[in-house]
Parts: structure tokens; sequence; C-alpha cells
């Protein structure tokens, strides 16, 4: 193998042949899943990029390999292990899991050859290059290329940078990731180096980090074993071996180039993007395109020949009887097109894309039949990946920065406007999830297995909600997922040099299984539970519990309106008010205390009699006493690191009683399981802002409960919008995100719009599939997308091993707004694993 590259600085590559390249890492844009306007947005953007350059350019997608143990190291980092014994052990088997999968990612680049400027700096660059070359067909070190030289490319590649639109996110290549671009493609499917981060230094030495990486052997189509066991392998020969067998002292990479040789005649977006599509294929897929862009006005003239060309040939035709025929005629038609849209703007450029896909395998037959995967599958769509004979090696080459562009590549360019070439879908990939953390799921992005790491505790430190919602039918998994987390954010934490830290969790429990109890025993830490009903043990007086006076003030105004049914503002309200306040004035505020000073206003004053009476007939009835009875200890909520409500006997109306002229005939039960679970909601609170150096949260599956008052809209507000000051956040899960924030509701679109992590399952009624689009923020309208939640997600009409195999798909939008598809992994933890499900067959 004969590397193009004898020089490194920076982002900037000097070629064996005299040329300069310059590399940018591009961010993937990871508008896959997103909405035909974030789509459009997107294809505007690569659109302006490519009208931007000029002459020959790159785009490069590679999948590296990921190793397990990075996973775990960035699983673990932080978290104080001594102190996380489960989480330790988690870690280990997760790596054993992972340690048989192929794990990948997408990395995406840009390479760009720099003007060569004068034609005498030309003719300088020609002649250290053959100079360097020379010198190493006589085994002397080339001499290296000049500091100054150095400062004068780095300095052109920044400038050409900043003319192109910032649309566009993208950064220089480091020297390590340039080195790895090369190391990747000679050891792709063996033991391959890691993609260094963006920090990590270069090579050693000035620019000669290189030169290793030409320790390589490359065979076309490499000659069949004598011993070979396979009778058709040995009788294809060569004509049948269209791969490439690259040898490294790592091992043997069998890898097989496809050109692209024909596309369809018209473009349709979106519907086009086919580059998008190679991520949806269970093997990695990398793929380069090289192109040439010619301005407008360039690209016209040339036209303008062809079409007298073409006009030429239909006057050979002249006194055929059969005519002109049709071939000609379209091709005339299609120039004339042509030459209409590339007059159309002064900006419109001409682009010869010269397209190029690499899959790869532990042998060639594996190679061979994920190449054929390829074709097959684009074969339908009308475009055509070739394997031309003899030409592996060349096209391999092709796939390289800095090497020149193989006559094989050239000669299947195809010809498109910058427009259509954008609607190839170039650098749509994107990484889901965090930088370290649980592993919380697998991207379904193809192309291997893609780890999703998520840091439940991250948002406050980028300032930002530490919140997320789930949004599914019964039975999609949002409960379990839900689960995960709370079991991530438990298990890991403890952080290292930060004492006092740990994960907690509060949650409210409405199951009449007890499937949260049963969980949260089952995760790390101490679990504390609240049984809520007539034998209730501790006391959940808000006058007691909560220390805060404001803070006592309005939650018990808020729980006792909603309980005894009388306007915050009325007499009865305003009467209310003044007891409370005068009650935590006293030495020892309670429900029987407010009682007491009810009664003894009651005596001069109508109103706070009628409330009094009111009170006090709640305060005999049993549920009522863990509210009321003044011989109930407080409830201590700082040393369990789970807390759980069990508040399954607390009935609850049903969505038509909450309507305003139904509320008052309501049952005792449902009147005070209304307000007591407003009550736990404003005890969660209490208890996630109690202590900044604990991460905790609130766990409110099925939270139309809480919602379905403005007293509870106005708590979960402000828990979501307030919970970064105090390291805290909510997990609140629903069938439908009218539950979490209504649309019609200005504080529903209010905290709609702050909850950055957001998940969507299966949805098979098409209504709530749109309504599920619309809260994570994509179009309803698409059907596509609608398609998915409806039926792609968890499918239910497959296999039960195929459903349990998918179990847990979702669309997910990141902490950074990234949108993708994922499937949520249950921990590798056993005693977790068997708590977490509430089907009653799995749960069992």
């Amino acid at each position: 193998m004969r590397i193009p590259v004898r020089h490194i600085a920076g982002n900037v590559i000097w070629t064996r042949h005299g040329t300069c390249w310059a590399l940018w890492r591009v961010e993937g844009s990871g508008h896959t899943q997103s909405s035909r306007t974030v789509k459009e947005r997107r294809l505007r953007a690569l659109e302006a990029l490519v009208k931007q350059l000029r002459g020959e350019a790159m785009l490069l997608s590679l999948c590296p390999q990921v190793d397990p143990a990075e996973v775990v190291r960035k699983m673990t980092d932080g978290v104080d292990l001594a102190a996380s014994e489960r989480y330790e052990q988690l870690a280990t088997r997760v790596w054993d899991q992972l340690d048989r999968m192929e794990l990948t990612s997408r990395a995406d680049w840009l390479a760009v050859p720099l003007p060569v400027g004068t034609k005498r700096q030309a003719a300088a660059m020609a002649i250290d290059a053959a100079r360097a070359e020379m010198a190493l067909q006589l085994g002397l070190l080339p001499a290296p290329v000049s500091a100054r030289e150095e400062v004068r490319r780095l300095r052109q590649a920044q400038d050409l940078a900043a003319t192109w639109p910032s649309t566009v996110s993208l950064r220089p290549a480091t020297e390590a990731e340039i080195l790895w671009i090369y190391g990747h493609s000679a050891r792709r499917g063996v033991l391959e180096p890691l993609l260094p981060d963006p920090e990590q230094s270069a090579g050693r030495g000035r620019g000669r980090g290189a030169a290793a990486l030409g320790q390589v052997v490359l065979a076309e189509g490499a000659l069949p074993a004598a011993d070979s066991s396979d009778e058709a392998d040995a009788h294809r020969g060569r004509f049948g071996r269209r791969w490439l067998q690259v040898s490294t002292e790592w091992g043997e990479s069998y890898q097989t180039v496809l050109a692209l040789s024909e596309m369809p005649e018209r473009f349709v977006f979106p519907g086009s993007e086919y580059l998008v599509a190679l991520d949806e294929f269970a093997f990695p897929v990398d793929w380069a395109m090289r192109i040439k862009v010619t301005p407008g006005d360039v690209a016209e003239a040339k036209a303008r020949r062809q079409a007298r060309e073409l006009a030429g040939q239909a006057g050979e035709y002249e006194g055929e009887t059969a005519g002109v025929p049709s071939r000609v005629l379209d091709a005339a038609d299609g120039m004339d097109e042509y030459r209409t849209a590339i007059t159309s703007s002064k900006t419109e450029v001409e682009v010869q894309a010269m397209g190029a896909l690499c899959v790869w395998g532990a042998t060639p037959a594996e190679a061979e039949a994920r190449a054929a995967d390829l074709q097959t599958h684009f074969a339908g769509n009308d475009y055509t990946f070739t394997r031309p004979l003899g030409e592996q090696e060349n096209l391999w080459y092709g796939m390289l920065p800095g090497a020149r562009t193989p006559k094989v590549m050239a000669s299947y360019a195809q010809v498109l406007l910058a427009r259509d070439f954008a609607m190839a879908g170039a650098f749509a990939g994107s990484t889901l999830g965090d930088a370290k953390g649980p592993l919380y799921g697998l991207q379904l992005a193809g192309g291997g297995t893609r780890p999703v790491l998520t840091d439940w505790s991250l948002g406050p430190q980028k300032s930002a909600s530490a919140s997320a919602a789930y949004v599914g039918e019964l039975g999609g998994g949002k409960s379990v997922a839900m689960k995960s987390a709370v079991y991530g954010l438990l298990a890991a934490g403890r952080k290292t040099g930060q004492p006092g830290s740990r994960g907690r969790a509060v949650i409210v429990d409405r199951t009449p299984q007890q499937e949260w109890v049963r969980f949260a025993k089952a995760c790390p830490g101490t679990t504390q539970v609240i049984t809520i009903d007539d034998q209730a043990q501790v006391s959940l007086d808000p006058l007691r519990t909560i220390r805060d006076a404001s803070q006592a003030q309005r939650r018990t105004e808020s729980f006792l309106t909603l309980l005894l049914g009388i306007g915050p503002m009325s007499d009865q309200g305003i009467a209310l008010s003044e007891a409370i306040e005068a009650t935590l004035a006293g030495p020892a505020p309670s429900m029987a205390a407010l009682v007491s000073e009810l009664q003894a206003r009651g005596k001069r004053d109508a109103t706070s009699n009628a409330v009094a009476r009111k009170l006090t007939s709640v305060a005999r009835k049993d549920l009522a006493r863990t509210i009321f009875d003044p011989s109930l200890p407080v409830v201590d909520t700082t040393r369990a690191d789970s807390i759980v409500f069990a508040t399954a006997n607390l009935a609850l109306p049903k969505e038509h009683e909450l309507a305003a002229d139904r509320l008052s005939t309501l049952e005792f039960e449902k009147v005070f399981g209304r307000a007591a679970l407003y009550l736990i909601a404003a005890l969660c609170r209490e208890v996630c802002f109690a202590n900044p150096r604990e991460f905790c949260v609130a766990v409110w599956d099925e939270c139309w409960w809480l919602t379905s008052s403005p007293e509870g809209m106005g708590l979960l507000l402000e828990l979501v919008r307030d919970g970064r000051k105090h390291n805290a956040g909510c997990l609140v899960g629903s069938h439908d995100g009218e539950d979490i924030g209504p649309e019609a509701s200005a504080t529903g679109q209010v905290i709609r719009g702050l909850f950055p992590r957001k998940f969507l399952f299966r949805q098979t009624d098409v209504a709530l599939a749109k309504r599920g689009l619309q809260f994570l923020d994509l179009d309803p309208a698409d059907e596509d997308l609608v398609e998915l939640v409806a039926t792609g997600l968890s499918p239910m009409d497959v296999a039960d091993e195929v459903r349990a195999q998918r179990a847990g798909e979702c669309l997910h939008r990141d902490l950074y707004g990234r949108i993708g598809g994922m499937q949520v992994v249950i921990p590798a933890d056993s005693e977790a694993a068997a708590a977490i499900h509430s089907d009653p067959a799995l749960a069992a």
C-alpha cells in the first residue's frame, strides 16, 4: 500500500503528488426522523455548501469500531465504584454483552484540495513532492515541509472554511483523526484503531506519523487456497472474486468496493436520500463521494455544445419512416431542462458525483454477501452499484483523502445540479445520548450496534432541565423505560470527589400490583414505602412536613381548596388562607391546629365556621388519617435512596367526571384521592429540592392524575422549570402527550417545551400517533413517521420471539435536540430485570 500522504500539520495533508488537502470533521444533523420542514432546511444547507465549493472535493463517511472497554469506561467515568458495588458488577456484565456485538458509530468528513496559488508555488510543491519520493526510493529521510509553509496552508484552510455557510457544523480535523482514517481503511473488520478524541494530540515529530500506515499488503481478489473446501470458490477464478484482501499485522480484512454507476433520471424529496438508507442495513457501510464542482456559466457553455450535437443527431434521421428514436428526443428534452436549470440562478453549479461504498467481512463470502445485499436493495430504486472487474484496488484508493481520483470512478461520474446532489442525504447521521453515563439503549441506526449512554444528572450541569417525558400506548414500553432510567440514576448516583452525592428517586405508585414498589426494592440502595390508606403509619400533614413557611402556605391552600371544593378567591378561600397563615405563625403548626384556629374564628365569623365544619368533617374520615392525625410521626424522607408513595387505595375521578358541573357531586373518596395525590406530588417536590448535593427525580407515571387540575399543572411546571437550580428533575409518562402538557393551555405549551428529553413509543391509534409526533416536535402530517410510530416500533403482528427482541423501541429526542430511533435496554442486573415488567406474564 502506498499511502498518499507525505506530511500532516493540523488539518492539512501534503500528498505524494504535490497537492495539499484540508480535512474537516462534519457534525451529523440527526434529521433522519425529523419533519419535512427540518429535512428541507438541511437540504438547503447542504445545497448552499456545495455551491460554495469549486473544483474537486470529497465527502467521506466512515463507521468507526467502538471498543466495549471504552463504552464501559464512559459508563463508570466519575462514578464512585467503591460505594457502588452493584453498578460495578453491572458494568462488568455490560462489557461481556457488548463484547459479543459489532459496535460501531459513524463519523463524517469533508476533504477539499487547497488552491495551488501561483505557478511558481505549484511548481515548487511538485518539485518538493518529487524530491521526497526520490529520497524514499534511496532510503533517505525526506525533508519536512517548512514551518512557514505549514502556517500558510493552515491559514489558507481557515480562510476557505470561513466562506462556507455556518448551517453545516464542522471543525478542523485533528492530525490523530486524519491518521485514523487511513488506519481504519486498512483494518476494516479486524483490530481497528479507535477513533481518537478531538483533543488528542497528533503523531510524533513534524508530520511524520503517517509512515507506518503504509505497512499494508493489498491483493485484488486473492487466489483461492489450494486446499479450499469451497468447490464453488475454487472454480470461480478471478472473474468471480471481486473483493480486496487487505493484509496487516493485525489480520486480514476482506473488503469489497461498489461504484455508483447509474441513478434515477428524476429525484423526489423526501425519498431520494439513498446515503441515509445505508444506516438501515444490519452491517456497517462506509461511503465516499468525490465531486467536481463547475460554475453554472461554464457548465452551460458545455451543455450548449452538447445540445447542438443532439440536434444534429435528430437531423440524421431525416427521411426515416420510423421517425426520430424516442431516446434522442428524450435526451434533447432533458438537455433543454438542464440548461434552463443551470442558468436559473447565478449561484447554480454543476456537480459531477463519483460515489463508492465499502463493506467488509471476516471472510470473502461474508463481504460478497453484504455487497449483494446493497446491490439488490438499491436496484429496486433505480440505483445501480457495480463492482468492475480488476478495479477493487483503484476504487479502494479512491476512498482515501489525498489520493488521485481513479479513472474507474471518473468513468461513472453522474452529472447533477447542486440540489439534486444534496438530496442524497449526506451527513444525516448522528449519535444519540450523552458522552458518558449508564447504558440506556441501542440506537436503531443499523450498521452494527450503537450504544446510547444517558447521564440523567447532566442537564443541570449543562444549564438545562433534567426532566424527561415518555409517551406511548399500553404495553408500548414506556413504564419499562422509566424504570430503566430510575435504575441508572440510583446505581450511578454516587460521584467521585463529591461527598454526600447520590442519586435519589421519589415515586408515586398507583398500580394495584405495586409494580413500582417491587421494582424500587430490587434497585440498588435503600427503599422507603409510604402506603396511603386508613392504616397509615406516618403523617403527611403539609403544615408539619414542609419546612419553608411560604411553601407550606401555598401547598396547604391548594390541597385544601381541592379537597373542600372551594374557590381560592372566594370568601371561604380567603378565610382559609388567613387561618393557615395564623397557624403557621403559631408554635406547632398542624392540620389539627388549623381546625382549632378555624373553630375559634368561627365563633365570630360565619364564613370561618363553615370552613371549619367542612374541615372537621373531612378529618373524621379514616382515609384522611395520614393528614389529620396529630399522633402520627412526621414522615422522614431524608434517609432512603428511593421513596415510593403507594396510593393504589386512593380512588380518582374519571376524565368525564372532572367537568366543572360534575365535581360537586363526586364521591368523597374520589375528591380526597385527587387532592391527596396533589399533596403527595407537592411533597415529591420538597424531597427533590431538599439537598442540591443529591440528584433527585420525581417519577409520575400516568401523570394525568396530576395535570387534570390547574394546581397540579402549576406544580409540574414549577418542578420542570426550577429543577435545574436544585439539581433535580422529573420523569413523567402518559398514553397521550396532551396529558403531560395540553396544547390548548398556555401552561401546557410551556411544560411541553421545557422537557429536553422526550420518548415516543408505539401508538397504534393514528390520532394518538400524530399527537405523539407533535409532542416530539415532529410533523404529525408526515405519513412515513405516522406509519413508523403506529406499526414500526415494537410491532405486535410478529412472532413472539421477534416481538421480545424488538421490545422497547421508540423515537428519542435527546438532551441536545437530536432525534433518532432507539431501543431501551433492560439493566443487566438479574434482580432488577426480574421486577421491571408490568406485564403479568413477564413479571411472574
